[in-house]
């Protein structure tokens, strides 16, 4: 799609993931034992034929930087158009109510010399294997100004939701009580470029601050927005207890199959590794195990990054394990996510219930 760009918001203030988010933006949060979250939406966006695609950035985005480089494992490593990494903008974010309008405004110049005419405006929170080309096509046959991917859901608790009556959207929430099944809106925008720049620069220079009462209320009550339904898996991540079900869905078959197994792949950093090594006293049931760990211990129920060494007599058992960790002998862990760089020593116990895991932070000792 030569005539369609993309922008990523790098975070948003949705998300409250304590120490996973201390030093990292959201977009480099570490998922599925090598992949990062911006992984499923620029892989979404390359698939679909985008190759003009800015990255919006905000705070603590050093290992975003590094992840992502020249956008040469997305093919993004182009003499024209190709992977953008988009700095926080001059004025301090913290005085937008929603911080994804400020990193917005920040990339105005960078879609005005653009020269697309649709622009896919993304969070980079989600999970799901979404193609973009299919969203683009129906905002072009129906002539909209905006096309909003939304999902029906059963859960009421986060997010920004719409009413919708006839097929249209009248409005939006952002809670809806007392409904079994609510349409989310799952954070992907499909908008025409030149009328979006125009709308951004009437927000400036009125001080508007908010994505959803500002910008996306002027397009419901005085543009043509249309409607685009996902029914296919998606999850979002907001906080540790989104962030450790993402991941425990992965153990489930058809989750994978829909997320990796799909025509469209995802793509990463790529990191050459030796195989993981299972010792003697291996046992492993039910886990994603990453490439180059060294087991000699019980996994169960676990994901596992690259690097990861449980020793002999350590007993894993639902649990997501970071980088390059080090679990000693005899440790027992349930229920508990490990950052990188980690050392649990001989003995130790770190036990957490599934609605509670236990976090430690990055380069921690216990």
């Amino acid at each position: 799609m030569i005539d369609t760009m993309g922008i990523i918001f790098s975070s948003n203030n949705e998300t409250n993931l304590g120490e996973l988010e201390v030093i990292r933006s959201v977009a480099a949060l570490p998922f599925a034992g090598r992949y990062r979250l911006i992984d499923f939406v620029l892989s979404g966006m390359v698939n679909s034929g985008i190759i003009n695609v800015g990255v919006t950035t905000d705070y603590n985005y050093r290992s975003l930087l590094d992840h992502l480089g020249s956008g040469k494992p997305w093919d993004l490593a182009r003499k024209k158009y190709g992977l953008f990494i988009l700095p926080p903008f001059a004025e301090n974010l913290a005085k937008y109510d929603d911080k994804r309008m400020g990193m917005i405004l920040g990339a105005l110049h960078y879609l005005k010399r653009s020269q697309q005419k649709y622009v896919v405006v993304a969070d980079c929170n989600n999970v799901c294997n979404i193609r973009f080309e299919e969203v683009v096509e129906q905002h072009k046959q129906t002539g909209a100004d905006l096309t909003i991917v939304y999902q029906d859901v059963d859960d009421n608790r986060f997010g920004l939701y719409l009413d919708i009556e006839d097929g249209r959207p009248t409005g939006f929430v952002t809670r809806r009580d007392n409904k079994p099944r609510v349409h989310r809106i799952a954070g992907y925008y499909v908008f025409t470029k030149d009328l979006l720049v125009n709308i951004l620069e009437r927000c400036q220079a009125l001080g508007k601050n908010d994505i959803a009462k500002d910008l996306l209320a002027d397009y419901v009550a005085n543009h043509n927005v249309g409607l685009y339904k996902f029914d296919k898996y998606l999850t979002t991540v907001r906080d540790i207890d989104s962030y450790y079900r993402a991941s425990m869905d992965l153990l489930n078959a058809d989750v994978r199959k829909q997320l990796f197994v799909a025509d469209d792949t995802i793509f990463t950093k790529i990191k050459d590794k030796v195989p993981t090594r299972y010792l003697t006293n291996a046992v492993v049931k039910n886990s994603m195990i990453a490439d180059g760990c060294v087991i000699d211990g019980t996994v169960e129920n676990c994901i596992l990054f690259r690097g990861v060494t449980v020793e002999k007599g350590a007993n894993l058992k639902n649990c997501i394990i970071m980088q390059d960790t080090v679990i000693s002998a005899n440790a027992r862990l349930s229920c508990a996510i490990l950052d990188k760089n980690c050392v649990i020593c001989k003995g130790k116990e770190l036990v957490g219930q599934p609605e509670f895991p236990i976090v430690v932070g990055k380069r921690r000792t216990i």
